[in-house]
């Protein structure tokens, strides 16, 4: 038996020296890596059936077999025993869902708070649609962002005199859209 064989190396894993089954990880991962995706595993599910190969080594350790020295037989063995379990844990699951009953139809909360919106929150996205984009963002940045007038400005290229103007022109514009839904019914 050479003195760098898996043997050896794992019977060094048995008395204690747990680091050394890092060599055998380094040594096979990549082989048996490689042999689970030329089985038809993509490659995500192949290191998730790696991992498990050898947490079965692990879990094993007592009962594994060396074939002239080497573990690699043996855990590739394992890598197609986890494989297949994992294929047929996956039909199984496949089986059950489509076995569950098909779930009813919850209405989406939005369309019921969307039905409610009043008149006049419909006449302010009616005429927010309405106005001209770049209107509309310096609106959006200087009173639901809390950007001042000059910091929208700039973010969106205009003089701050400019933006002064245009904000003054679409608050008038979303005034007169809201203003005649804020009478009261029956009011004059």
């Amino acid at each position: 038996m050479r003195d760098d064989s898996d043997e050896v190396v794992w019977a060094s894993v048995l008395s204690g020296d747990i680091r050394q089954y890092g060599t055998i990880w380094d040594r096979h991962r990549d082989r048996v890596h490689r042999h689970l995706i030329a089985s038809g595993n993509t490659s995500s599910n192949s290191e998730d059936l790696t991992a498990a190969t050898f947490l079965e080594l692990w879990r094993r350790r007592g009962a594994v077999r060396f074939v002239d020295g080497s573990l690699l037989p043996w855990l590739i063995v394992t890598a197609q025993n986890v494989s297949r379990n994992a294929a047929r844990a996956r039909r199984r699951y496949d089986r059950f869902l489509a076995a569950l009953p098909a779930p009813s139809v919850v209405p989406d909360h939005a369309d019921q708070v969307a039905e409610r919106t009043d008149e006049r929150t419909v006449a302010l996205r009616a005429a927010m649609s309405a106005a001209r984009p770049t209107d509309a963002k310096l609106l959006a940045m200087t009173a639901l962002e809390g950007f001042t007038i000059r910091e929208a400005a700039a973010a969106l290229g205009l003089t701050e005199s400019a933006a002064k103007m245009r904000l003054v022109r679409v608050r008038t514009r979303l005034r007169s859209a809201v203003s005649p839904h804020l009478i009261p019914e029956g009011g004059s």
